[in-house]
């Protein structure tokens, strides 16, 4: 079943980091592939893409393969405000299965995925590197995931707002444990640990609501 109205229900509920769990990351250099499970069952999986594509193309017919019998997949992602009206269909065709319509999911960015099968997305490119890799949290609700496939606390104690929150999906409903950002203090999820943020595998999402008025702006650093 199509779920794009549950989902709206959902974020307004309270809110992702994955039932995407034992993601296995294999490279050479800065070049290599994830693999991340998705569940099967038209249940959902938010997940990421932690690579840059090499041809450039994030398009999800370039950089998400689905085996032939997860006919009727789909693929549902935040719009900023709103779900996107473009929602991609997987189409299992023996021996020519694919993606209708195309749609662009950037470095960065999180989506759920809905397959009547289990499976596994393999994101094949190259890891992001640099002194300043850029990060931007708009006003209101982000469907995000950190830019490298590092296995990190995410986002880090130095970046939100008074009471901005972390919601996180655990396969089947959001989480009922939310981080809180403290000013001064970091993100708190209720216990006082994890002040830099949940931790997030590689290939997984999470949605982040920046209740201040502007969008927050940083950058990381990462060299293999």
């Amino acid at each position: 079943m199509r779920t794009k109205a549950l989902l709206g229900l959902a974020v307004l509920a309270a809110g992702a980091v994955t039932c995407v769990a034992q993601q296995n990351v294999y490279s050479l250099n800065i070049v290599g592939y994830v693999n991340v499970p998705i569940q099967g069952d038209n249940k959902l999986t938010l997940i990421a893409n932690p690579l840059k594509p090499s041809n450039g193309d994030y398009g999800v017919k370039n950089t998400i393969v689905l085996p032939d019998t997860a006919d009727g997949a789909a693929i549902f992602a935040w719009a900023g405000t709103t779900w996107a009206a473009t929602v991609p269909q997987w189409f299992g065709v023996p021996g020519a299965s694919f993606w209708d319509p195309n749609y662009t999911n950037a470095l960065g960015s999180a989506f759920f995925i809905q397959s009547p099968v289990a499976a596994t997305v393999t994101f094949v490119g190259e890891v992001e590197t640099g002194t300043a890799i850029p990060y931007t949290l708009n006003k209101g609700l982000n469907f995000v995931a950190p830019k490298t496939p590092e296995g990190k606390a995410f986002p880090g104690r130095d970046i939100g707002n008074d009471g901005d929150a972390i919601y996180r999906w655990t396969g089947s409903a959001w989480s009922g444990t939310v981080f809180i950002y403290l000013e001064g203090v970091g993100w708190d999820e209720g216990s006082g640990a994890n002040l830099d943020g949940p931790t997030i595998v590689p290939g997984a999402g999470l949605v982040y609501n920046n209740t201040g008025a502007a969008a927050l702006n940083w950058t990381r650093s990462f060299t293999p």
